[in-house]
């Protein structure tokens, strides 16, 4: 991968620190009669000999999308047009003739490298050598700080301009406390729903189980369980971050000597096991962070924040360097340690421990820096944000590149990075803050989940269908690993139910649910007893008399009798029958059991007067099957859409369910078609005839209109 590596250059850790000259000094080593381009050639040699030792990464801000030219012009060819948030590596500065300051970058979008020239005042840069350099040769940073705008008597930032509406409440709170923090749209140009799919992906982010039930899904380890999509979309909306105690999840992790100094990691440490020297060396935690920072250009703490969010306490097996088969090798950083038990996580990460030859503390910890730095910094994912949610298109693609599965990790690693920059007293410098911004977002902020009301299902082999029937309204479900999510309205659904289909169409199988809520989350039981519980057997038509459709359902003669006995899965058989009612209606009115517009046919209870009903219409391969017939239609409703469904009301623990079968929609007209062309009566016979009837009669009546 050539990335930004290309362009790294490692210095020992104990080089001096870059060299820069204060303002009095360049401009007393510079007279009257110096031309503009000498001075310019002197800071562009400076800026050179600067970034010989040190990489000064910025960002395209102030335009949703913004050319990137060839030479240093407004007139130059475009390049490549990048969006707002594109990381850009600075080479050089060149100056136009109307005075305006270029500087020239190389960059990696959608995988390709481009080099040419952007204009500093839409490049955002938190780097403070360079903001010195800046200052010392007279390039002006002051003049491209974002400045308030006045208008209709409110202050508006030209910065929180570029952000939705949704964002600039929160954004001006912030930066009326901190002026010279600047805030970068990240223009991901991503759908809000596609990448939030994405990142539900298996495996791709969890939740400690020690989290609400109802911000959990399936145990995926010990310890860790899949995030839900409530809680996933609460930590994957960025302006939940945008708080003082957050906002640093968004922050540019660069190496700024005047802050970042030993004595402040140092601090930090004191209350953590790396308050000392690492095991099997002479250096102390807080030396090493510091001088691996400052070596690589990265923010000594975010190495600091990240040990200490991967191994907590520090009794970790992953840095005892006394597990057995793997003694002397550690891994500080968690890189390569992943599994589905403690076992297969700490044998995988020693592993790749032992591949890098981190044979102590400090190697481990270099080299981990390394490689976030390298594969995640410098590679675009230059937040704790874009680390964790990989929604940056410019290197490695999309969703697949994140350092950690912890979908809380961002939060908690920038509250203790802001307590680090408190105790520094360092929160009035200049902070440069890259946060994304999604298509299609919800108008309103993700709140923290508090309750769930989603159903989640495995479907059997062979279900393929998405719609859940939840006491038989359908829904639409998501499929995702395995398992379909429905959302119900409220706590009270009782049943779930799945219908499986054949290549027709036609529903050949039927699974169901016991649902329950706690209060806080559903639980879904599945009733294997209950399988195929109703089924399907197809239409009929009267042939003499009356017009009439016969829909014909069934239930196996065995569970029936075991239904009424000895029960299934804690139920017993009250009651079965047909509902019917105009298909045209379904997407208005509910069609179960007492709905409005719903007739309903009994087969099996008690009748209105009591009285004992049991009508079987016949058994067919042990299947008892039942009917409801729809009679004396008129012409004109020879060809409206008739749905029929069965259903079963089924008693426990003295409270009735109601369990409904498959919902089938059949015309008069359309039976009699079939009838009539399958041949199934002799030509001219009176079957036949009434058949032909029924067709000439629709069609008269529609050719009439």
């Amino acid at each position: 991968m050539k990335r930004f590596l290309a362009f790294i250059c490692v210095v020992a850790l104990a080089a001096a620190a870059i060299p820069h000259l204060p303002r009095q000094e360049v401009y007393a080593g510079m007279t009257d009669a110096q031309s503009g381009s000498e001075r310019i050639a002197q800071a562009s040699k400076a800026l050179r000999e600067m970034l010989a030792d040190r990489v000064v990464m910025a960002l395209v801000y102030l335009s949703d999308v913004y050319p990137v030219r060839s030479t240093p012009s407004y007139e130059g060819e475009v390049v490549v047009s990048v969006p707002s948030g594109q990381l850009v590596q600075i080479q050089d500065v060149a100056v136009d003739e109307g005075g305006m300051i270029w500087e020239k970058v190389v960059l990696y979008y959608g995988d390709q490298r481009y080099e040419g020239y952007l204009p500093r005042a839409n490049l955002a840069c938190s780097d403070e050598v360079f903001l010195d350099w800046e200052a010392s040769y007279g390039m002006n940073p002051e003049a491209y700080l974002p400045m308030p705008i006045a208008e209709d008597g409110n202050v508006i930032y030209s910065d929180i301009e570029q952000f939705p509406e949704s964002y600039r409440q929160a954004l001006t709170a912030i930066k009326e406390n901190h002026p010279n923090w600047v805030f970068v749209k990240m223009n991901t140009m991503l759908d809000w729903e596609t990448v939030a799919e994405n990142e539900l992906v298996l495996d791709r982010n969890l939740i400690p189980t020690s989290f609400p039930e109802y911000m959990r899904e399936d145990v995926h380890s010990p310890g860790w369980s899949q995030v839900s999509e409530s809680a996933l979309k609460y930590y994957l909306d960025p302006r939940n971050g945008l708080t003082e105690d957050r906002i640093f999840q968004f922050e540019q992790l660069t190496y700024n000597p005047s802050y970042h100094t030993e004595e402040a990691v140092q601090s930090f440490l004191d209350n953590t096991f790396m308050a000392g020297i690492i095991p099997d060396t002479v250096l102390t935690y807080a030396m090493t962070f510091w001088a691996v920072g400052k070596e690589l250009g990265v923010s000594p703490f975010h190495l600091a924040c990240r040990v200490y969010q991967e191994q907590g306490q520090g009794d970790s097996p992953l840095i005892s360097g006394k597990y057995p088969g793997y003694e002397g090798w550690y891994n500080y950083f968690n890189i390569g340690a992943s599994g589905k038990t403690n076992q297969e996580v700490i044998v995988n990460g020693l592993e790749y421990a032992k591949k890098q030859n981190w044979y102590n503390g400090y190697y481990s910890i270099l080299g981990g820096a390394r490689i976030i730095s390298q594969n995640y910094i410098l590679a675009g994912q230059d937040t704790l944000y874009l680390q964790k949610f990989d929604v940056d298109a410019s290197q490695n693609g999309l969703y697949y590149h994140q350092y950690m599965q912890n979908v809380c990790a961002p939060t908690s690693e920038g509250r203790n990075i802001r307590k680090l920059y408190m105790e520094a007293n360092a929160l009035g410098n200049a902070f440069v803050f890259k946060i994304p911004v999604y298509e299609n977002m919800p108008s309103a902020v993700c709140e923290e989940p508090t309750v769930s009301y989603t159903v989640r299902l495995t479907p059997p082999e062979g279900y393929q269908d998405t719609r859940v029937y939840l006491d038989g309204v359908a829904y639409p479900a998501v499929k995702r690993n395995g398992k379909l999510y429905v959302d119900a309205l409220d706590g009270n659904a009782r049943t779930a139910i799945l219908y499986q289909y054949d290549d027709a169409g036609v529903a050949v199988g039927m699974s169901a649910w016991e649902l329950s809520h706690n209060g806080k989350v559903y639980t879904a039981a599945e009733l294997t007893g209950l399988k195929d519980l109703l089924t399907y057997h197809g239409f009929s038509i009267r042939i003499t008399g009356k017009s009439g459709i016969r829909f014909t359902s069934g239930i196996s003669r065995e569970l029936r009798e075991r239904l009424l006995w000895e029960g299934v899965d804690g139920y017993h058989l009250k009651e079965y029958g047909t509902l019917v009612m105009n298909y045209d209606r379904i997407g208005e009115y509910p069609m179960i059991k007492g709905g409005e517009k719903v007739l309903s046919g009994l087969a099996y209870g008690l009748d209105a007067d009591g009285n004992m009903v049991d009508q079987v219409y016949q058994t067919v391969e042990d299947r008892y099957r039942y009917t409801s017939v729809l009679i004396g239609l008129p012409p004109e409703q020879y060809k409206t859409e008739f749905a029929f469904r069965g259903y079963i009301i089924l008693s426990k623990d003295d409270t009735d369910v109601v369990f409904y079968g498959p919902i089938v929609a059949k015309s008069i007209y359309w039976i009699a078609e079939q009838f009539s062309n399958m041949g199934l009566y002799p030509e001219g016979s009176s079957a036949d005839l009434f058949l032909k009837k029924i067709i000439s009669d629709a069609d008269a009546l529609e050719t009439d209109e």
